[in-house]
């Protein structure tokens, strides 16, 4: 009988699809990723956590309640579109977290699946970890802000700018993507134009190996598409593109230069919202801090180790890109909130993805490194949930709009009518001024204008107004 064991190279050609399927270069080891982090956000806490004031204002023309709240001029409906199809047909604040679950789930799969090719599987497995460990990511994840589809929208379109600019991918497959990731990330906001995508439109102009006209042009199309939603919203919604600029501009903080270095430190770990001077008192978590120093120190060794590897390229753009966006924050905005600065931190998980790589493969002394690199990873799960747990319940307490709204409607409030809050005005049915505007401007807008509304004192002490 002839030995039925494979061996030599048939057993070789047998063993490459197992090799394939759970190898280094297995996309099974993102959709992992992927699925932990789905599994980590669909927690009750994060299922219930109440709907924050501006995700208000970002559903509100798309949710099954009606009412007058508007959304902020300076504002994009990207979010808001994005939560659409549930928020159009029912208000179950369960649904509305679920779905934006799933979604942030299969994005970040989508967005880390852009650098294919660029870094093995497994280290962009890794990548995708760091960022999904983060607290702010994992909050962030379930509600409707557009911070975290701008991050993910720039981690998409630097791999696929890098794709392209090298010719890994054809320019039939990778051009609509390009537009389609800066379609993205315009709609959330139409100054991302800058404020996100400013280094790569720099990069295809300046760097001489990345000039590439079709990739200026698809990154065009796709802001041109997301600018182009904004004006028709300026007609349909504020009375026209030169009304819509002129309230944008007086929505706070004022154009000025600030330094907000300090403070966006601070709001790491808590809490995630800090308006100087009276807003933010103290360093509330000083020692969570540590973690993130050692993060940026990972990160910055991640650039440095790639500095004389054939990925040196993609990690200087990833890093320019990264300090480009905190800089900005840092200069243009005088208030400290995490998510604001979600773009970065996207970019810099690739750069402390390649360090903990060459820690665990390469580095001297491998014990000691490898033990190093799994503290960093396994501390930084650890504490990132417990920073969640504390500024989700923190959050959950802060946020009493529909209780606030229930005693409205027990005073005998109904719509019509227009209050000072938008939160509380989403829940009663009435109208309200964005942060910055006046409500002369919106009663203006109602049918009966703005001088058919009288104002009321009411019980508890609360101001509304009513038709006259």
């Amino acid at each position: 009988m002839h030995d039925l064991k494979v061996g030599g190279q048939q057993a070789i050609a047998a063993d490459q699809p197992a090799r394939r399927w759970l190898g280094g270069e297995s996309p099974i080891w993102l959709a992992l990723v992927a699925v932990a982090f789905l599994a980590a956000e669909l927690t009750p806490a994060l299922l219930r956590l109440p709907l924050g004031a501006d995700e208000i204002t970002y559903i509100a023309r798309t949710s099954v309640r009606v009412s007058g709240v508007m959304l902020p001029p300076v504002h994009g409906q990207g979010a808001g579109l994005l939560a659409a199809p549930v928020t159009l047909f029912t208000d179950s604040l369960t649904a509305i977290r679920g779905w934006m679950s799933v979604l942030s789930a299969a994005a970040l799969f989508a967005a880390v699946l852009c650098w294919r090719g660029l870094r093995p599987m497994w280290v962009l497995a890794l990548a995708g970890l760091i960022l999904a460990s983060l607290a702010i990511t994992q909050e962030s994840g379930v509600q409707v802000y557009p911070d975290w589809w701008g991050a993910l929208g720039l981690l998409a379109l630097t791999g696929l700018f890098l794709q392209a600019v090298s010719g890994r991918l054809r320019p039939r497959a990778v051009l609509p993507l390009i537009g389609l990731a800066s379609l993205i990330i315009v709609l959330m906001r139409p100054q991302n134009i800058v404020f996100i995508m400013g280094p790569a439109i720099l990069a295809a102009v300046v760097v001489p190996a990345w000039r590439n006209r079709r990739v200026l042009i698809a990154m065009a199309v796709g802001a041109g598409l997301g600018i182009l939603e904004w004006i028709i919203g300026a007609y349909v919604w504020y009375g026209g593109l030169a009304t819509r600029l002129h309230e944008a501009a007086q929505e706070p903080p004022a154009l000025s230069l600030y330094f907000s270095l300090g403070t966006q430190v601070k709001v790491l770990s808590g809490p995630w919202y800090c308006m100087p001077p009276g807003g933010c008192r103290g360093w509330a978590a000083p020692g969570e801090s540590l973690w993130w120093l050692v993060f940026l120190g990972v990160a910055v060794l991640g650039l440095w180790l790639s500095w004389r590897t054939a990925a040196r390229a993609s990690a200087v753009l990833a890093a320019a890109t990264a300090l480009w966006v905190i800089a900005l924050y840092t200069f243009l905005v005088p208030f400290g909130a995490p998510r604001y600065i979600l773009p970065a931190l996207a970019l810099m998980s690739i750069l402390a993805a390649d360090a903990v790589a060459w820690l665990v493969t390469q580095a001297p002394w491998r014990k000691a490194a490898v033990a190093f690199a799994c503290v960093f990873l396994l501390s930084g799960i650890v504490s990132q949930r417990l920073v969640l747990q504390r500024e989700v319940a923190a959050e959950s307490s802060g946020r009493p709009f529909q209780a606030e709204a229930a005693e409205l409607r027990s005073l005998g409030v109904r719509p019509p009518c227009a209050i000072w809050s938008p939160s509380v005005a989403y829940y009663v049915g009435c109208t309200a001024p964005w942060t910055g505007g006046s409500m002369h401007e919106v009663l203006s807008r109602t049918p009966q204008g703005a001088g058919g509304w009288r104002k009321e004192k009411l019980a508890n002490g609360s101001t509304v107004y009513v038709p006259k």
